[in-house]
């Protein structure tokens, strides 16, 4: 029996009904498509802003060849093509040939501000977002000051308030329970924890190893509804290993801490008393940088008991080669991660396929090239992380056009499941009327070798320089304004919205 192409299975689905909707029950074109353009469903005359036609749009999981309709910022309709009327609308976009899918929200982007502006702030990384098929974003505490009390998250949210262009959110410290509740009270997004510990971009002010002060963080944090996201990582172990590495005399560089830091044993442990404490306290529990084959067995085994945990992967500790990692150095450094263990990437794309790993998180961290370049001698004293949010929608379409995984589980891994994590679900990451218009236009066969020659991280390097790609973002709307077109940003600073808090 030959092979399914899964980069085309969806393409396939020119479907006139529309599949049943895990969260919304069976979905049909007379609720989703009304009847004509231009009018709406109390039967007014209505005039619309834009109208993407002549593309397949993705909707409840098929491809329809319908027009989008927006009006306002929000989705107005959905029109199946050829059984349109004449509609009064402000600018038509023909996106023949293309695909229209829900624009992308990360989950783990490191916006740099306040305290290290000299690598990213708010507006770069919302640039570095919108160019890359992103129209939210969820930025990290780990920055100087660390964002630890209300009073930093309202500083750090006017900040925002003021550069960005695409919507955000904040995740902030969830190490201080006697804090929780004010931080919910204030309207965050959710917590973070890092486990892994030491020195910056891990900053030790927001790690918390012991069991007894995680299940205290749990508790009250469960009590709020809000997701608790968590770095797993077993610090003791990561420092044993490192240390009878020097004993032996390995050379401390970001091939012996890439080893070292994926280590399986780290990992899993680390995850395994994660998942016992969600058990203990209900907490909304989010595990990052999935990648540890004995992790992902954890946690597919915990969903099947019922716990409200879910997983992220970020594309680097899976795609990344240590060819590459000697041959480009700091642009992508940490790097080099798991890809010589094929059983592992096995593991981990049977993880995204099956579902076992939820969304993607991008972990758009970005360091200047000066501060990577210290790993070469000594990568215990460098800065490890990497720029990512223009390159990880067009990896993860190279990954559909490889048959990797489908095109409805990529929308599933980059719009559905984030938007579920961050509560906004289903304003954004769904087509429908009435939903926020933040949507990708996108061409699958479209092939490209990534350059540097336009980055928007303050960075201004790639660690995917000299890849292949195929498939490409090619118009990004947030709430149906255009803020990017073939990779050039036009979104103005300050046009994002901050999403909120969505307990759950």
């Amino acid at each position: 029996m030959s092979k399914p192409n899964m980069s085309t299975d969806l393409i396939k689905l020119k479907s006139t009904h529309l599949p049943c909707e895990p969260d919304h029950g069976k979905i049909s074109f007379r609720r989703i498509l009304p009847a004509r353009a231009g009018v709406s469903r109390n039967g007014d005359s209505m005039a619309y802003d834009i109208v993407l036609e002549n593309g397949s749009v993705y909707i409840g999981g098929h491809l329809v060849p319908a027009d989008v309709y927006v009006k306002d910022g929000v989705i107005a309709a959905c029109q199946r093509r050829g059984e349109r009327e004449h509609a009064e609308v402000g600018e038509s976009i023909d996106v023949s040939g293309k695909i229209v899918v829900p624009g992308a929200i990360d989950t783990h982007t490191h916006t740099r501000e306040p305290g290290y502006t000299h690598k990213e702030d708010f507006f770069t990384s919302s640039q570095a977002a919108a160019a890359g098929g992103y129209t939210t974003i969820i930025d990290m505490p780990n920055v100087e000051p660390p964002t630890d009390t209300v009073e930093l998250f309202e500083k750090k949210r006017e900040l925002a308030a003021g550069k960005s262009i695409v919507d955000w959110g904040h995740w902030v410290a969830g190490t201080r329970p006697d804090r929780i509740q004010a931080f919910a009270e204030a309207g965050v997004t959710g917590f973070k924890i890092f486990q892994v510990s030491g020195a910056y971009p891990h900053d030790p002010r927001l790690a918390l190893n012991d069991e007894g002060d995680l299940m205290a963080s749990f508790r009250a944090i469960a009590d709020t509804g809000l997701p608790c996201l968590v770095h797993p990582f077993n610090q003791s172990l990561f420092e044993r290993f490192h240390k009878e590495a020097m004993d032996r005399g390995e050379k401390p560089d970001g091939i012996l801490f890439s080893r070292i830091y994926t280590t399986e044993e780290i990992w899993h442990t680390a995850v395994n008393t994660l998942l016992a404490l969600q058990s203990i306290t209900g907490v909304r529990l989010q595990l990052l940088h999935t990648h540890s084959a004995g992790s992902i067995e954890l946690i597919r085994r915990a969903k099947e008991r019922g716990q409200r945990v879910t997983a992220e992967a970020d594309p680097k500790y899976y795609h990344y080669t240590l060819r590459e990692l000697r041959e480009l150095g700091p642009r992508i450094i940490p790097g080099g991660f798991v890809t010589e263990d094929a059983a592992r990437v096995d593991a981990i794309f049977q993880a995204l396929r099956d579902g076992t790993i939820d969304n993607i998180g991008s972990d758009h961290a970005p360091h200047t090239v000066e501060e990577l370049e210290v790993a070469k001698t000594d990568a215990w004293q460098a800065h490890l992380g990497s720029a990512q949010l223009e390159w990880v929608y067009g990896l993860i379409l190279t990954d559909v056009a490889n048959d990797k995984h489908s095109l409805r589980r990529a929308v599933e891994l980059l719009s559905e499941a984030p938007a579920k994590l961050a509560g906004v679900w289903p304003r954004k990451g769904l087509i429908a009327p009435g939903m926020d218009a933040d949507l990708n236009v996108i061409d699958l066969d479209e092939e490209y070798t990534v350059t540097e020659d336009r980055v928007y991280s303050k960075v201004g390097i790639s660690g995917y320089l000299g890849r292949q790609f195929k498939g490409r973002v090619k118009m990004t709307f947030r709430r149906g304004e255009l803020i990017a077109k073939d990779g050039e940003v036009i979104g103005r600073a300050g046009t994002g919205r901050y999403i909120g808090s969505h307990p759950q």
